[in-house]
């Protein structure tokens, strides 16, 4: 599993190399993935507090508030310079930020969300971490999970240029719907996001009705607890 302690430093700079062979910007696939959300769940938004699992420096916390209508977010990571890093640039949010062995969960979140981060975790942890995720949803509470899809060989080719993706252990949309079945969750949809590179950025008004189709860039498995 990568030291994200090392990379918390220049995450953005490292991740920007593979999104830049779609033409786009980590924040733009950020901004991106928290409107697909808020459209196929809308009556779920605006929440109160929302989990961050592997939130890493906090490239998504101001989209939970901005777009999705969240006040507090809580992000779990087990860098603790990722934590630091976060909490310097967005301390104007309402953020509780924390290591996983320091958020003890309460079952009370209506909402958890991860983006990339299982592949981080070897395969015989990844059990453990959507039990912790569960046991902080109330029941009836939404886990939106998304992941990079590896049926899309542009996705693994990229993920090849990324120096913290060097010991990513890809998850198939199959295996990860059969995870988190076996997790306890209840699977409400499938969708497959990210079609169209920025050149061909015309076409995307067609991916809502592509997202089916099992070669977007990446995958939305959307559960309940």
């Amino acid at each position: 599993m990568s030291d994200f302690n090392q990379y918390a430093d220049k995450y953005l700079e490292t991740l920007e190399r593979p999104c830049s062979l779609s033409g786009e910007t980590p924040d733009f696939y950020a901004e991106a993935r928290m409107r697909w959300c808020k459209s196929r769940l809308p009556q779920i938004f605006p929440i109160e507090k929302v989990l961050d699992f592997g939130c890493g420096i906090g490239g998504s916390f101001q989209h939970f508030v901005d777009i999705l209508g969240c006040k507090t977010v809580v992000g779990i990571d087990p860098s603790i310079e990722s934590l630091r890093h976060a909490r310097e640039q967005h301390s104007a949010l309402d953020l509780q930020l924390a290591l996983p062995e320091e958020f003890l969960p309460k079952g009370d979140l209506p909402f958890a969300f991860c983006n990339g981060v299982f592949h981080h975790i070897p395969p015989e942890e990844r059990p453990q971490a959507l039990a912790y995720i569960r046991s902080c949803l109330k029941e009836g509470g939404i886990f939106a999970f998304w992941e990079n899809n590896p049926w899309n060989p542009v996705v693994v080719h990229s993920m090849s240029l990324n120096e913290f993706d060097c010991d990513a252990q890809t998850i198939s949309p199959s295996a990860a719907v059969r995870m988190l079945k076996a997790a306890g969750f209840r699977i409400q949809f499938l969708d497959f996001c990210f079609f169209f590179p920025h050149f061909a950025h015309r076409l995307r008004r067609l991916e809502r009705s592509l997202r089916w189709l099992p070669l977007g860039a990446q995958y939305l498995v959307v559960a309940k607890k």
